[in-house]
């Protein structure tokens, strides 16, 4: 099964799951994108506070700091 996120009216943030629910990808896709993925489970969040919540709560900081060599 394929999901997919295309050309939304509004920003949208997606997190993508196994079957397992394990996390395997996440990110955003503005109006002008289009994404698609084989992974079997897609939430789609039209909130960036909440996708982030999600990720956090999961361990995953979507924004890390730079590292300045």
């Amino acid at each position: 099964m394929i999901n997919s996120i295309k050309f939304p009216t509004q920003t949208k943030w997606f997190i993508t799951y196994t079957d397992k629910d394990v996390i395997v990808s996440y990110g955003e896709v503005t109006p002008e994108q289009e994404m698609e993925t084989g992974q079997p489970i897609m939430n789609v969040y039209d909130n960036e506070e909440e996708w982030l919540e999600v990720l956090i709560e999961n361990g995953i900081d979507p924004y890390p700091e730079e590292i300045v060599i």
